[in-house]
């Protein structure tokens, strides 16, 4: 699996990488894995995917999804 650093979203707590990683982990055709490295508290969100195409379009696409799946988690509250 390739990995991708979301090094332009910044740091964010263990937590919230956890619930990313709820909302997020085998999603889609790209069936993402999602980890993070934690240094002193600030996590870097990294996703893992088989699927070939450029890191761009797989970065957009998780992002894409991510967004949407905090919207269905607003809507079923």
């Amino acid at each position: 699996m390739k990995e991708y650093v979301f090094e332009e979203l910044g740091y964010f707590n263990e937590r919230e990488c956890e619930a990313i990683k709820d909302a997020m982990q085998g999603k889609t055709y790209m069936n993402f894995n999602i980890k993070w490295s934690n240094c002193a508290g600030n996590c870097t969100l990294i996703i893992c995917t088989d699927y070939e195409d450029k890191e761009s379009e797989i970065k957009n696409f998780f992002l894409h999804c991510a967004l949407g799946q905090i919207f269905e988690i607003q809507r079923s509250r």
